[in-house]
């Protein structure tokens, strides 16, 4: 039984979390919004391949940032690196708005997105140090409704703004607003349960921690460890492929603008559709993660990806066949945000519960190292986006590309779950240099 004190400190450390996340996910957001503004400013001359280009060098600081930040987080704490890469976020994104060339665009989007990087191993070390094992996939699954509901709210928000006023006012609003969350949650986010009087948590039924194979381990120690494992693999082709699967939001504007000729504030609001399938998606899929089997999660996990790639399918098919302009927009949303449903809990849950417990103290690094490799799978998408889809038949070769990428992601990640049912989550009180290869 929780006592008050102890039930209280971890809302306030889960709302810290949420909103500060948030903040990150409005900053990223802008850019999305802006973008059919600024492609179609003739001041600016960007080409839509030339956004695409910004888009990459963004990803390219995503994926230096998180071959970077989880070591920085397991060394300085998750609350330091945490407050620290909101700030440094808010202020690369209000600087867009003085910004006035393709090379500086590429140069912010990098640093803000390196900083951003640092939000998910920063949140792996403040879950391990608050939540017990059993209650990880519903503290991400909450966690991760903060991406989704951030995604469609700043969009519409944004979009709303940019009705209004021209593009640069979209990244003084995220950028204001991140600044003043960072402010916000200063106070109220603590690095520890000690630092308010409380015990560190423990596992349902344990009357103490159980050992983990990386406890005194160091950082070469604990790579080694990860370089071994199957499940390491798999998990990183399973994130690369649905990490594509979900920065096809970068291109939802300027798609539903060239596609139905809507305006790039309602192609803004639009957007929001897919997101708002995740954020549905995420508010229940935490708890069914943490419920269902082990065995039970590959079958899960497989049918939605099998499901999105269906919805990918109907995408093209509308493509090929158009329907009536009054029905467009109607089957398009319902397409997205059914593929939001689908995708989004096999993206964000099963890497950022196995980072936790199979990183143990090194899960920021780990769960880095795997982000990484999505990102830098994201960052090849979005260069060759861009041109892509500036070609003849552009979006209907960029929808057989996430086809082929939805595929791909069924099998990995249904193989990673069941090499993760037979394996389990790690061999306790094992040294890490004793660990034969899975």
């Amino acid at each position: 039984m929780k006592t008050d004190a102890r039930l209280r400190w971890e809302l306030i450390i889960l709302a810290c979390m949420y909103a500060g996340y948030m903040g990150f996910i409005l900053c990223r957001t802008a850019i999305y919004v802006a973008s059919p503004a600024m492609v179609g400013d003739p001041a600016l001359g960007l080409t839509k391949t030339m956004f695409g280009a910004i888009l990459g060098w963004g990803t390219a600081g995503m994926v230096t940032g998180k071959l970077l930040s989880g070591a920085v987080a397991d060394r300085l704490g998750g609350r330091r690196v945490f407050l620290l890469a909101l700030a440094i976020t808010a202020a690369a994104a209000g600087a867009f708005a003085i910004a006035g060339g393709f090379a500086l665009f590429c140069v912010l989007n990098f640093t803000m997105l390196l900083a951003a990087s640092a939000g998910w191993p920063a949140m792996s070390q403040l879950i391990a140090a608050w939540y017990e094992p059993d209650r990880y996939g519903k503290v991400w699954g909450v966690i991760s409704t903060s991406s989704r509901l951030s995604s469609v709210l700043s969009s519409l928000l944004l979009g709303a703004l940019l009705v209004r006023r021209s593009w640069p006012s979209v990244f003084v609003a995220a950028g204001a607003l991140s600044a003043a969350v960072a402010v916000l949650i200063f106070g109220f986010l603590k690095a520890r349960p000690a630092d308010v009087g409380l015990t560190p948590p423990r596992a349902s039924g344990q009357a103490a921690a159980a050992p983990h194979p990386l406890d005194g381990a160091g950082l070469r120690e604990a790579l080694l460890y990860f370089a071994r494992s199957g499940r390491v693999w798999l998990m990183c082709v399973s994130i690369m492929c649905t990490t594509v699967l979900m920065e096809v939001i970068g291109f939802l504007p300027l798609y539903l603008k060239e596609t139905l000729g809507i305006s790039p504030a309602r192609a803004a609001a639009a957007s929001s559709v897919f997101p708002a399938g995740c954020f549905v998606a995420l508010i229940a899929g935490g708890y069914l993660y943490d419920r269902v089997s082990r065995r039970g999660r590959a079958p899960l996990l497989g049918g939605m990806l099998a499901l999105s790639a269906l919805c990918l399918a109907a995408l093209f098919a509308m493509g090929r066949v158009p329907p009536a302009p009054a029905a467009a927009f109607a089957a398009t949303a319902a397409v997205l945000f059914l593929y939001g449903v689908t995708v989004a809990p096999a993206y964000y849950l099963p890497m950022s519960v196995f980072s936790i417990e199979f990183g143990g103290p090194h899960c920021g690094v780990l769960i880095g190292l795997i982000d990484a490799a999505g990102y830098a799978a994201a960052m090849l998408y979005q260069f060759a986006g861009g041109a892509i889809v500036d070609r003849p038949g552009g979006w209907q070769n960029m929808l057989i590309l996430l086809m082929v990428t939805a595929g791909v992601a069924v099998l990995t990640t249904v193989w990673f779950a069941r090499q993760d049912a037979a394996d389990g989550t790690t061999r306790r009180g094992s040294n890490p240099n004793e660990l034969a290869p899975e």
